[in-house]
């Protein structure tokens, strides 16, 4: 049994695929016109990479702004207290954004074994698959660095509030 992707809207889009291409040979078209509707998928999957490309590039753009500015603010936000993530939210919804990015990488891996299971090879298509998978790494990369950085933050905050705590507590024990 050939490998095919998961997703049962695949499975359906390989047949359909498939058997329009069959019924366009049958038809007595030559095969460069029968194979048109696997040319126009290609083509439909390479506009669709081009425009997550862009969204996904916007997205790293933004963990990679926002990670050196928590580094840089974090010594003043310490003293002020301020940027504490005690509820994770932040740190929740970044690890959200790279399961969601993730699952995308996956998509673009079924979306290859579609191809090879329609026995279509485009070159456009897999530089497209190799840039974006490259940049989903990537990005998970960066937002991984903010993960951290917002850690550390709330560590040395904590940390600091730790140590007033202590100090008052051994203030009033001593008063």
């Amino acid at each position: 049994m050939s490998h095919i992707p998961t997703g049962i809207s695949a499975r359906r889009l390989v047949d359909a695929v498939q058997k329009l291409e069959r019924n366009l040979s049958s038809a007595g078209l030559p095969r460069f016109v029968a194979r048109m509707p696997v040319w126009w998928l290609a083509w439909y999957y390479c506009r669709m990479l081009d425009q997550k490309i862009a969204r996904i590039t916007r997205i790293r753009g933004k963990f990679d702004r926002w990670g050196p500015a928590i580094r840089e603010a974090s010594p003043v936000a310490q003293e002020k207290r301020e940027m504490l993530d005690l509820d994770h939210s932040m740190r929740t919804d970044i690890e959200f954004t790279k399961v969601t990015m993730r699952d995308l990488g996956s998509c673009c891996e079924d979306i290859d074994r579609m191809f090879a299971q329609l026995g279509y090879e485009s070159a456009r298509l897999k530089k497209r698959q190799v840039a974006f998978l490259a940049l989903l790494e990537a990005s998970c990369a960066s937002a991984t660095r903010m993960q951290e950085a917002l850690t550390r933050h709330d560590d040395a905050v904590l940390a600091r509030l730790r140590a007033e705590a202590d100090s008052a507590t051994a203030h009033a024990a001593r008063v």
